[in-house]
């Protein structure tokens, strides 16, 4: 015999109103804003390890030439260029593979050479990522892009800036954006309110410095830029006694000169990843697994996805906008694997074949600031 149905109450409007009312008054919390700070000028920081970008901003109708540093999640730090070194440690070198195994390689070093390179040729989390950012800059605040030129690269070996590219032949390929090994090493050119991520390799121990311009037009015509030089250290260098900036008095990275003031080390905390001590790894052998045309978006996904920052031309097109946040998962593991001196450094499917860019030395990019600031 089946029970009686037990009539339920009824939901009266206002009822159903009166549970409503907490719902209202309570909306759910955003996540708040990362803290943004300005770093005070002179203070010399050393970057190892993390997401930072070489930034464009407008402030009292000036253009600014910054690093934005990320390095440390939830929190974003602007410093002047002329106050930090990046330094591609020993973490950051992998081998050369032969070209026959990898011929993307040709022109990008000897195989069994090493090259130092950023995260983008690696799974390995806590590597440095530089990139570019105009997201200070709206459409409206300009006309056209913000162009970066390189009027001086100094060090001791060769820097080359590129982006991943698609090859009929080849498949993914390296293209080349800016070679500091040539008497004009070619600009960038960067669209308002965008960020992206070249490739940078590096191809001896040292102190590099790169002076460089960025340059942009107010509506009014009125041509703005600022010229600064930063200071990149590779490989197995005492960073202590890198002076940042133009470096005078300190010649290629060593002691400062009498009256220098000890340099301080960076306050930015190191990444947590933990550095392998096992002895490199023997070179594997590469094949090329995917043809992939390079997109806008520079978040890896699984699979390859390149990242290009602009073409390989002199005059590289602009990127579309592309707001990450300070520090960004690294590409994801698997695909080919090249030897590393120090760390294994792994590329990402698909572009095993075109993982390792001719490098540079150290980077060192200059600031200059005009008198009027």
């Amino acid at each position: 015999m089946r029970a009686p149905l037990v009539p339920r109450p009824a939901v009266t409007a206002a009822a159903l109103a009166a549970a409503l009312v907490p719902l209202a008054a309570a909306p759910p919390a955003l996540a708040a804003d990362p803290p943004v700070t300005d770093a005070p000028a002179g203070l010399r920081t050393v970057l190892d390890g993390g997401h930072l970008d070489l930034a464009a901003r407008l402030r009292n109708g000036r253009l600014d030439f910054m690093i934005k540093d990320g390095t440390v999640a939830g929190r974003t730090v602007w410093r002047e260029p002329s106050d930090v070194v990046l330094h591609f440690d020993p973490r950051h070198a992998i081998v050369v593979p032969p070209h026959e195994e990898v011929p993307q390689f040709e022109g990008f070093g000897e195989p069994g050479e090493r090259l130092w390179v950023d995260k983008d040729f690696a799974s390995q989390e806590g590597l440095l990522w530089p990139g570019w950012s105009t997201m200070e800059i709206l459409p409206a605040d300009i006309e056209g892009p913000v162009k970066v030129t390189f009027p001086k690269i100094d060090g001791p070996g060769r820097l080359v800036l590129g982006q991943w590219a698609d090859d009929p032949e080849l498949g993914v390929r390296i293209g080349v954006t800016v070679d500091g090994a040539k008497p004009d090493p070619g600009s960038v050119d960067l669209r308002p309110f965008s960020h992206s991520h070249p490739l940078w390799i590096l191809d001896a121990e040292g102190v590099y410095r790169i002076t460089l311009e960025m340059t942009a037009t107010l509506p009014s015509g009125t041509k703005v830029s600022d010229r600064e030089t930063l200071a990149v250290a590779v490989g197995d260098v005492d960073v202590s006694k890198v002076v940042p900036g133009e470096g005078e008095g300190d010649g290629e990275g060593g002691p400062e000169s009498p009256g220098t003031p000890e340099p301080t080390k960076s306050p930015t905390p190191r990444p947590t990843s933990t550095r392998p001590t096992s002895a490199p790894t023997p070179t594997p052998t590469f094949a090329p697994t995917s043809t992939a045309t390079p997109t806008s978006t520079v978040t890896p996904t699984p699979g390859f996805t390149p990242t290009p920052s602009s073409a390989a031309t002199g005059t590289p097109t602009p990127l579309p906008p592309d707001p990450l946040p300070a520090t960004t998962s690294p590409p994801p593991a698997g695909g080919g694997r090249l030897a590393a001196t120090g760390a294994g450094v792994a590329l990402p499917v698909g572009i095993a074949a075109a993982a390792v860019l001719a490098g540079g030395a150290v980077v060192v990019f200059v600031r200059r600031k005009k008198a009027a600031r």
